[in-house]
């Protein structure tokens, strides 16, 4: 894998300027090919203007894939397997950095551990540190499918999850009012997806496994539906308190207010 958080800051303007001379060059060779040539011109200019890790993920990739589309000579199957192998090496290499930089953010995530006993802080932290590895696979499993990419944007479940364990790391004691969403919630919906995603990509789906999975959509709508609830579970003492504050604050005001 290439890390793009790993690359010194003193090399980002020789690679930007190493990339525009080098599509620049490439363009010149491939100026012949009216469109390849046109795409490459395009994406050495792009390179100039964009930070280093979009050159990497966005800029460099598509540039890659229009070249080759724009190269009707090497014939459709090879720029069938062309495009193919640019993608592949686009998510092998680099889109795997965007879900680590993820989970070494909630790794950051300081947990307060005043008020607890000794015993406490290691019961929590092993439990903490299950919540976020599982967390971190369920993000990747919903990215697995279009149907659980749809869930997860409609239901934003990754975000309300990545929520409460923030709530979490910052109010330890939340833990009892939450457990379901931490020894029931999370697990079963991480067992559910991997079920769903071994199903999904079976070579061969018979009818009785779409059912199945159709089925299966439902049961992970409702966990995050549950997981919703479990974050207005952990945020209630901070809305009581805000709305007992504006009630106070109505008061001093008096009959002055709407």
């Amino acid at each position: 894998m290439f890390d793009l958080n790993n690359i010194p800051k003193q090399y980002w303007y020789k690679i930007r300027w190493g990339f525009f001379w080098g599509l620049f060059i490439l363009g010149m060779l491939f100026s012949n090919y009216t469109n390849a040539a046109t795409w490459l011109f395009i994406g050495g200019i792009t390179v100039l203007g964009v930070s280093i890790k979009q050159i990497f993920r966005w800029v460099l990739p598509i540039v890659f894939v229009l070249l080759i589309i724009g190269t009707p000579q090497l014939g459709l199957m090879t720029q069938g397997i062309l495009v193919l192998t640019v993608i592949g090496l686009r998510e092998l290499l680099v889109i795997p950095h965007a879900n680590n930089k993820r989970i070494k953010h909630q790794s950051r995530l300081k947990i307060n551990t005043n008020d607890l006993t000794r015993r406490d802080v290691r019961v929590f932290k092993e439990t903490f540190k299950r919540l976020r590895t599982s967390a971190a696979h369920i993000e990747v499993l919903l990215a697995e499918t279009v149907g659980l990419r749809r869930i997860n944007v409609e239901t934003k479940v990754i975000t309300y999850i990545n929520a409460t364990l923030a709530e979490l790391a910052a109010n330890p004691t939340q833990l009892t009012v939450v457990d379901d969403f931490a020894y029931r919630r999370v697990p079963n919906l991480e067992q559910l997806l991997v079920s769903y995603v071994e199903i999904a990509h079976h070579a061969v789906i018979s009818d009785n496994d779409k059912k199945q999975l159709k089925e299966a959509r439902q049961l992970i709508k409702q966990l995050a539906t549950a997981v919703h609830d479990d974050y207005r579970l952990v945020i209630r003492k901070d809305v009581n308190n805000l709305n007992d504050r504006m009630s106070t604050t109505k008061d001093t005001l008096g009959g002055n207010h709407d």
